[in-house]
């Protein structure tokens, strides 16, 4: 078994109701496998948020595993014992010049 920091922040805090969590994963878990925990526990609003129709993730959404951004099929990436992972919602805002 491994324990996986989980940390949300914007629209994803609003729908967890929580800035973070550590879960517990059997060993061979990938971002896959926390992200299908994650819906379940957090229902469709959470699903919908963060994957497209296809299950993969929103071109909009990244991944970061203890500070590092996945870029090469993050679903796929297996996850550690006491990995930090964070799903990295969408950026707006800025001045347009």
């Amino acid at each position: 078994m491994i324990t996986v920091k989980t940390r949300y922040y914007a629209y994803l805090r609003e729908l967890t109701g929580i800035r973070e969590e550590e879960i517990v994963l059997n060993d061979g878990a990938t971002v896959g496998t926390l992200i299908e925990h994650l819906i379940q526990k957090y229902g469709d609003r959470f699903k919908s948020y963060i994957l497209a129709d296809n299950m993969e993730l929103k071109p909009s959404i990244a991944i970061a595993i203890n500070g590092v951004k996945v870029s090469d099929e993050p679903l796929k990436r297996i996850l550690r014992d006491g990995d930090t992972l964070v799903i990295l919602p969408p950026i707006s805002g800025g001045v347009i010049v």
